[in-house]
C-alpha cells in the first residue's frame, strides 16, 4: 500500500472521531481533528503526483474520504443537540444533494464511458475549500461558546460563508454536469470518426 493510500485510509478513520468529538461537544478535539484531516486532503494528493503513486484504489478512497468527512461533518454542525452555533439545513442539504448529484453523474459517465477519467474542475475545488473553511469557523464559535465567550461576532462571517458555499454547490454542480454531457458527446462521437475513417 502507498503513502498516499494510506494517508487517505487514516483521514477516512478520522470522520468517526470528529463526529464523536462533536456529539459530546469537545470542540477543540474536532476541531484539531478535522483541520488534520483537511490538511492530510492535499498531502496525499501531492505525494501521489510527486511520487507517482496514483492507484485505482486512491482514485476511490480519496474522493470517498472527502465527501463522507465534510458531508458528515456538516450534518453534525446542523442536527447534532449541543451545538449552539449552528450551520443552516440548507446549506447542509446543498452539501448532501451536491454530493450525490456528483456521486451519480460520475457513475453514469463511468458505465457508458469507463475509459474516461474525471478531472476536478476550479469550482469543485474552491467549493472545498470553502466548505472546510465553513466547518473550522463554526468549531471555533462552537468552541469560544463552551467557554463562555459569546461567538455573536462570528455569526456574519459564518453567515457569508454559507452563501458562498452554497453558491458555489451549485456552480460546480453544474460545471459537472457540462463536463459530463461533452464527455458522453465526444465518446458518442470517436465510432463514428473511426468508421468515416475506413
Amino acid at each position: 500500500m502507498t503513502l498516499a493510500n494510506k494517508i487517505t485510509i487514516a483521514r477516512l478513520i478520522s470522520v468517526p472521531f470528529v463526529l464523536w468529538a462533536l456529539y459530546e461537544a469537545q470542540y477543540l478535539l474536532a476541531l484539531c481533528i478535522f483541520a488534520i484531516a483537511a490538511v492530510s486532503d492535499g498531502v496525499d494528493g501531492y505525494i501521489a503526483r510527486r511520487y507517482s503513486q496514483q492507484t485505482v484504489a486512491g482514485s476511490i478512497l480519496d474522493p470517498l474520504a472527502d465527501k463522507l468527512l465534510l458531508t458528515m461533518t456538516f450534518v453534525a454542525l446542523t442536527f447534532s443537540p449541543h451545538v449552539e452555533m449552528r450551520l443552516p439545513a440548507w446549506l447542509t442539504a446543498a452539501v448532501v444533494y451536491r454530493d450525490l448529484l456528483i456521486m451519480l453523474g460520475s457513475g453514469m459517465v463511468k458505465w457508458f464511458c469507463p475509459t474516461l477519467h474525471f478531472h476536478a474542475i476550479v469550482s469543485s475545488k474552491m467549493t472545498t475549500f470553502s466548505q472546510i473553511v465553513t466547518v473550522l469557523v463554526a468549531c471555533l464559535a462552537n468552541l469560544l461558546a463552551s467557554y463562555g465567550v459569546n461567538p455573536s461576532f462570528l455569526r456574519w462571517p459564518l453567515q457569508a460563508l454559507a452563501v458562498v458555499t452554497g453558491l458555489f454547490c451549485a456552480i460546480s454542480v453544474l460545471g459537472y454536469y457540462r463536463m459530463g454531457v461533452w464527455l458522453l458527446a465526444h465518446e458518442a462521437e470517436e465510432p463514428s470518426r473511426q468508421d468515416g475513417r475506413q
